[in-house]
């Protein structure tokens, strides 16, 4: 977990916050297993209402479930307001790097629970906010840097699912959508990994900024 590994890597006091109770109460478990347990603070709120005052943390950084905030532009200004001015913003945000069809997308975002923008639509987001310097990596493959691919992504060849897979594809949909959904689910599967490895049509990036001290001017 990202707040663990800040914790234990910078010795600061680091708190998470997160929409989901299970995942607040299994980081809060782990974490009174660590050393650094004294450091560690985990909180159960929206993403884009966080429980904090003005301007009161040196450093704000925004994983990827941001994206699946009900107003992914007022969580970006969220994580603005609670830092201190000349602190500093990161956003960790998939991102869509090609154009695809719409009902391709839309299979994506369902299937991710996540809500990609393009990466000039971040950086507005976090203009707007008032951030500024903004710097850009591409952490698609892993880390700053290219794009590796390795396997059947690299020799472009279709994902294949095994029958345990390709069971638990058809029981979620048939839980979400019914016996007419599932009878092609694994299809519809095999078509989003497609798009997402041979095409590569989204990516990760880390968009970091300052927070500039004074209000934008209108």
């Amino acid at each position: 977990m990202a707040a663990e590994w800040l914790a234990a890597r910078t010795g600061a006091s680091v708190t998470g916050v997160d929409p989901d109770p299970e995942s607040i109460a299994r980081a809060e478990a782990h974490a009174r297993e660590l050393e650094q347990r004294q450091l560690l603070h985990y909180e159960q709120a929206p993403l884009d209402d966080l429980p904090h005052e003005n301007e009161v943390f040196d450093i704000a950084i925004g994983e990827p479930p941001l994206s699946a905030a009900a107003d992914p532009q007022r969580a970006v200004s969220e994580l603005v307001r609670v830092t201190k001015p000349m602190g500093s913003i990161v956003l960790l945000q998939p991102s869509w790097t090609s154009e695809i069809p719409s009902d391709s997308r839309d299979l994506i975002v369902e299937r991710l629970g996540l809500q990609p923008f393009l990466l000039v639509r971040w950086k507005q987001m976090l203009r707007d906010a008032g951030v500024v310097e903004l710097q850009v990596q591409d952490w698609t493959s892993g880390s700053p840097g290219g794009r590796g691919s390795s396997g059947s992504e690299a020799n472009g060849e279709t994902p294949r699912f095994n029958l345990r897979q390709k069971a638990q594809i058809i029981g979620r949909a048939w839980r979400r959508w019914g016996f007419g959904a599932a009878r092609g689910a694994v299809e519809r599967e095999t078509t989003l990994i497609r798009e997402l490895s041979r095409e590569r049509t989204i990516g990760l990036q880390l968009i970091k900024g300052v927070k500039w001290p004074h209000e934008k001017e209108s």
